[in-house]
């Protein structure tokens, strides 16, 4: 299977001991890390297809609302939060009648490219490591949600990526987009 990763699946993962991959290989494909609240990667039924994207001309782009509502249809209707990653772009979405749909964005993968067809690519458009914060309202207050992007050393990171033999990984490291 290690000879079917794309190139930085392979690289992080031969920088893990085995017991941080046991770990990440144990994880359930959804997690209900408070009531109300659901994580996943990408979608709750699927580890590798967008839950708020769709592939347009090459680039993610928002999917229709009724393709977001279909694709969380299977959650709990108790589910108030999710919070969810894979297209590593910041997103905040407050589906009507449903959840609220919270992607960070990414730490350190500010753009990257897929060839899985439709191939396309994914541009967050700075360089910047993102993260977020949610704070769980008490009963009769709203939910806060913070999106944070910081500057980081992108630089010596783009460095190490062209080190590593990838030099559209360090373009992306560098700019938050695939090219120019």
């Amino acid at each position: 299977a290690n000879e079917a990763m794309w190139p930085s699946d392979r690289y992080a993962l031969e920088r893990l001991t085995s017991a941080q991959r046991e770990a990440l290989f144990a994880l359930p494909l959804t997690l209900e890390i408070a009531p109300g609240v659901t994580a996943f990667h990408a979608r709750p039924d699927h580890d590798e297809k967008y839950l708020t994207d769709t592939i347009e001309d090459g680039r993610l782009v928002r999917a229709p609302l009724a393709a977001i509502k279909r694709r969380l249809a299977a959650l709990d209707p108790g589910c108030r939060i999710v919070l969810c990653g894979h297209s590593h772009r910041s997103e905040l979405i407050r589906i009507p009648d449903g959840p609220v749909v919270f992607n960070p964005g990414s730490i350190g993968c500010p753009a990257y490219g897929d060839d899985t067809p439709p191939a396309h690519v994914s541009e967050q458009g700075s360089p910047h490591a993102r993260y977020g914060i949610v704070e769980l309202g008490k009963p009769g207050r709203p939910d806060r949600f913070e999106a944070i992007a910081v500057d980081y050393d992108h630089e010596a990171a783009a460095r190490q990526a062209e080190q590593a033999g990838r030099p559209e990984w360090a373009y992306a490291l560098r700019t938050g987009f695939m090219s120019g």
